[in-house]
């Protein structure tokens, strides 16, 4: 994979890389976030009753949308993170497969969903992954263990020495807004990127890159929202690795990356999934009539 490394920039035991690919802003979409914004969609649950592992997307407008994996939802009966990335159709109407990050809460806290300005942790992530590329292949179907998600949802809340009523994931943010905002209020999204790659010491965590600019930017800081789910019992001393330790790493990855087996499936809403899985990494590209949407690379085994 063809890639330009852009920028370097650091934070305790963080460090980011971004980069850029030669083919961007080639498709026309927005995001779920901007489209709930101009009252374009409507995301709520499949019915009065509800489905924990299932919600309906109502496309009312001439856009392609976009979710990204690990993007969360709250509202409707219980907040829910997406299972895989998607690209919703024009005047479309989807269901999409989602995990519950709210286990106490199964009641109606209003009629539908909307956005938050955090991505789920990168170890909530990688296993939700992992898990769905391998019932994908069993069972063709989008799902991840909801167990393992409560138990990370747990993990998180143990790690921050917080408590909700709801075991909500996201209350966590919520109580340490504060925290999370200083922590990434000195990194800022270089303009010429579409892509960032995240390193914890010297673990490669998570590469993720889209289509289009904008995304990017506005991706930029939900996913390193959470990243410092990963950082946050490192010492103070810790130091990420150095420019050119962590280019030599995510390009010997992109090197390998075209050599890998992908195994392709049909997206949740439009387009191709193309999904891959090694003793280190998993992930997968989310393509749309030969235009690369998405990708994201996930560390199933980082150490640190």
């Amino acid at each position: 994979m063809k890639t330009k490394i852009l920028n370097f920039q650091k934070n305790g035991a963080l460090g980011i890389l971004q980069i850029s690919t030669p083919e961007i802003n080639t498709f026309n979409y927005i995001t779920f976030s901007k489209a709930l914004q101009d009252k374009l969609i409507e995301i709520k649950e499949i019915s009065d009753v509800g489905s924990v592992n299932n919600i309906f997307v109502i496309n009312r407008s001439n856009e392609f949308v976009f979710f990204m994996d690990g993007d969360i939802l709250i509202g409707a009966k219980q907040n829910r993170v997406l299972n895989t990335s998607v690209l919703l159709a024009p005047e479309s109407k989807t269901e999409i497969p989602v995990s519950c990050i709210e286990s106490g809460r199964w009641r109606f806290s209003s009629p539908g969903f909307r956005s938050t300005n955090h991505s789920v942790s990168a170890f909530i992530r990688k296993d939700k992954a992992k898990d769905v590329t391998d019932n994908l292949k069993k069972s063709q179907r989008h799902c991840a263990d909801q167990r393992k998600v409560w138990d990370n949802v747990e993990k998180a809340h143990i790690l921050f020495s917080e408590s909700s009523p709801t075991s909500n994931f996201t209350d966590i943010y919520e109580n340490r807004r504060h925290d999370f905002d200083g922590f990434i209020r000195n990194l800022k999204p270089f303009s010429e990127a579409n892509g960032i790659a995240v390193f914890i010491r010297n673990n490669l965590i998570n590469l993720d890159i889209f289509n289009r600019l904008d995304v990017y930017q506005e991706y930029f800081p939900k996913l390193l929202r959470g990243t410092m789910m990963e950082t946050c019992n490192l010492r103070e001393s810790d130091r990420p690795l150095e420019r050119a330790e962590a280019e030599y790493k995510i390009m010997e990855f992109l090197d390998r990356y075209d050599n890998l087996q992908f195994d392709i499936h049909p997206g949740v809403g439009t387009g191709t999934e193309k999904r891959f899985e090694t003793r280190e990494m998993t992930g997968f590209e989310l393509i749309y009539e030969n235009h690369l949407i998405h990708i994201t690379a996930l560390n199933l085994n980082p150490r640190y």
